[in-house]
């Protein structure tokens, strides 16, 4: 089943920029399903590019649910903003954070990014993250 879209709130990408290691670039749009291996105990920040279409997007925010076998494990929520239509891609810097480090961190985690206008969700992506060791 690929990745949820929505017609006019469009999410192209995010690139997961590592300190001191190489970017990840992630593909959303046209995506069946989205998985992303990092290392524990980097710190990285993300850079999400979307498209705005047809109608003018205010008070956009982003919170992301993290778990790990059906515990949730952290919460995190963004301001996006509020956007115009246009045929550019829009694209919006996240505060760095730091990936859980230890052997007994490493292991699938289940997460939603969820995308809102106000109250209202835009999009739903679930996608997986895969903490492996440090190489």
């Amino acid at each position: 089943m690929p990745v949820e879209t929505h017609p006019d709130f469009q999410i192209i990408k995010f690139v997961i920029h590592i300190h001191d290691g190489e970017d990840v670039e992630v593909p959303v749009q046209g995506a069946d399903l989205i998985h992303v291996q990092l290392p524990g105990g980097i710190k990285y920040h993300m850079t999400l590019h979307f498209q705005v279409k047809n109608r003018r997007y205010e008070n956009v925010k982003y919170i992301q649910v993290v778990k790990k076998a059906g515990i949730t494990i952290r919460t995190t929520e963004y301001e996006i903003g509020s956007y115009d239509p246009s045929e550019e891609v829009y694209t919006k810097d996240f505060p760095e954070s730091e990936t859980p480090g230890g052997w007994l961190t490493r292991g699938n985690y289940q997460n939603v990014s969820t995308y809102y206008e106000g109250d209202e969700v835009l999009i739903a992506t679930p996608w997986t993250l895969e903490l492996v060791a440090k190489k």
